[in-house]
This record gives structure tokens, C-alpha cells and sequence, in this order.
């Protein structure tokens, strides 16, 4: 099996996005003026395995509307075709695409794509539901056009700590598990590596590998809890397995990959908002 990260440019968002107040703040905050991160990359990700070579999200294009909180930085030559050829990949070649969820900058790729694509039946409904058609067009943030994936089931039990699932690939090998919180019908997929190492291609369940260990909601999840249980459910699963933790937009998660560096936890259950214990990170050779 081989992992490659791909990067479709990049995008800086407000301080607010990725460390929100809590309460009323947490949302209202990204429409006032405030401080913007550096650029942070957009990642998607290709799986190569069993002479299948799949596709988790599809990047940004330069087509791409600035929002009140992001600022998109994407130019052709970093769209998706250039930026898989630049592996020696290409998207005649994808069988299958994953999307961990329907915001712009993991969807608007599917403009290159002519394969499969999948995505979860929950996220499909949460799409097509009226607040979020309504935030679309008042951000001026259209689905790309003839946006119509197969909804697929988690309907495949455990895996893990995770306790619904979905296997992508025949031998089971890669599965698409319940990873709620940014959006209601978010997944992310976990690719058992050729050592044994789970490899969680986690899209937005959390913006970085620090905002896991601090078990801090982002500004965009409709509900802080869920999105925290989510965050307790994939420490407890680095607790069980290693687990390499690869979000899209962390700008250490391409050099995680290549060290091939798992993420530990104590996973004891805290309260939201205490301080969590320190997690360490570990890093053995890829096989």
C-alpha cells in the first residue's frame, strides 16, 4: 500500500476559525475583522493498494470563493491534475473517490474526476438540507457542478473505537468510519498500512494534530458536543492501535506521513475543557 499526500494549494483562515470562543462568539467571531493563520495546505489524498488506486477528497480549484473566514490560495497548475502528475498519478487511472464531506475545498476537485465517487448517506441528506443550501448561496459557495455521488451505508459494525464502519476495499484494509462533528455526516478513512499501522486520512475532524489533543471544537461544527465525543472516539482508537493522524489542513501532517509517526493517548474519558494529558508522538521507519 502506498499513501500519497496531495496538495491543491492552500488557504489561510481567521485565528478565530481554529481557536474559537466558547458560546455565541464561537461562530459570530468568524464575520468580525480578526487575525488570519498563515496558509495552511489543502490536502486530499491517494491510496494506492491491490492494483486500485482511490482518491479521499479532491482539493480546491482556482475557481474558488474567498469566504468571511478563508482566503483560498490556489492556483491551475496546483489543481488536481498537476498536483497528482507530480507523483506520477493519474486520474485516469482512479477508480474510486471518497469525500470525508461536502465543504468546497475537499469537493470542487470532482470538476477533474469522471470515476466513482462515494459519500456518506448522512452528509448527503445534511447537504441537501435548507440552512445549508441557504449558506451556499449567501456565501456564494455552489457545489461543483453535477455534484451527484453514490451515498454509501456505515453499515459494516466496529472498527475499533470506531463503532460504525464501512469497508472501502476488499480485503478490508481501507475503511470509511463515523467521524461526526464538523459537519453531522463527516467520515474520515483508516488504511491499515503494510506494517500494521492505521493510517486515518481524518479531513476536517479536527484542523490539526494540537486542536485533537485539546479536544477543542472548531468554529464550524453545528454541535461542540458531538464534535468532542468524536475527538474522545479517535483517542481512544491511537489508545488501541497506531495510529498515524493525518487532518487535511495540518501543515505537519505530509512529514507525518512520510516518518510513518503514530499518535498515543492515555484516552481516559475527561470532561470538555479539562486539561488533557499530553500525547506523544512516536516514529518508526515505513516498511
Amino acid at each position: 500500500m502506498k499513501i500519497h499526500a496531495i496538495q491543491t494549494g492552500s488557504v489561510r483562515v481567521k485565528r478565530s476559525f481554529l481557536f474559537p470562543q466558547p458560546g455565541p462568539r464561537r461562530q459570530l467571531d468568524l464575520f468580525m475583522p480578526g487575525a488570519w493563520s498563515e496558509p495552511l495546505p489543502i490536502h486530499c489524498w491517494a491510496i494506492e493498494h491491490d492494483g486500485v488506486l482511490r482518491l479521499v477528497d479532491t482539493g480546491e480549484t482556482a475557481e474558488a470563493r474567498n469566504v468571511p473566514f478563508a482566503r483560498m490560495e490556489v492556483s491551475r497548475e496546483q489543481e488536481l491534475p498537476s498536483a497528482m502528475a507530480a507523483f506520477g498519478l493519474s486520474l485516469d487511472d482512479v477508480s474510486e473517490v471518497v469525500l470525508t464531506h461536502a465543504h468546497g475545498d475537499h469537493i470542487d476537485g470532482l470538476v477533474h474526476v469522471r470515476g466513482r465517487v462515494l459519500s456518506h448517506e448522512v452528509e448527503l441528506r445534511y447537504v441537501a438540507a435548507r440552512f445549508p443550501s441557504v449558506m451556499r448561496r449567501v456565501l456564494r459557495q455552489p457545489l461543483p457542478p453535477g455534484f451527484a455521488p453514490e451515498p454509501f451505508v456505515l453499515d459494516g459494525g466496529s472498527f475499533g473505537a470506531f463503532p460504525r464502519s464501512r469497508a472501502l476495499s476488499d480485503d478490508g484494509r481501507i475503511v470509511a468510519v463515523d467521524t461526526p462533528g464538523h459537519t453531522p455526516g463527516h467520515v474520515s478513512v483508516i488504511c491499515v498500512d503494510d506494517s500494521g499501522r492505521h493510517v486515518m486520512l481524518a479531513g476536517d475532524a479536527t484542523d490539526t494534530l494540537e486542536q485533537l489533543h485539546a479536544r477543542r471544537a472548531d468554529a464550524i461544527a453545528p454541535d461542540p458536543k458531538v464534535h468532542v465525543a468524536t475527538m474522545d472516539t479517535i483517542l481512544a482508537h491511537c489508545a488501541q492501535h497506531p495510529t498515524v493522524y493525518l487532518p487535511s489542513h495540518d501543515p505537519e501532517s505530509a512529514a507525518r506521513l512520510g516518518g510513518a509517526v503514530t499518535v498515543c493517548s492515555d484516552a481516559r474519558p475527561r470532561p470538555y475543557g479539562a486539561v488533557p494529558s499530553p500525547l506523544r508522538a512516536h516514529s518508526s521507519a515505513a516498511a
